[in-house]
């Protein structure tokens, strides 16, 4: 046995989610290492059944649908409308 195998970190889906910079800015950013998600969950060993806000995404598996941060990883259940629309408009920008 590896002395220094890391334990398993427990995976937890998220709903209503979406991306942000940090717990002190709450715009939307695009899902990439270094930012961080909000939404519910239920069932996390560690934290309460509610509404959260993660440590930044470490990486990023985007077949499986899946966000890992320092402590968990999150399987994405639906997206929040507003994070949505938001990523919609950056796809998608309209003329002025």
């Amino acid at each position: 046995m590896d002395i220094l195998q890391k334990p398993e970190k427990p995976i937890v889906k998220i709903e209503n989610w979406s991306v942000v910079g940090s717990v002190i800015y709450y715009g939307f950013r695009k899902l990439e290492p270094g930012a961080r998600l909000t939404g519910d969950v239920m069932g996390h060993a560690n934290l309460r059944n509610g509404t959260i806000f993660t440590s930044a995404i470490l990486t990023i598996d985007r077949l499986k649908g899946q966000v890992e941060t320092h402590n968990s990883i999150y399987s994405l259940g639906e997206v929040s409308e507003d994070y949505a629309r938001w990523l919609d408009a950056q796809e998608n920008p309209r003329a002025a």
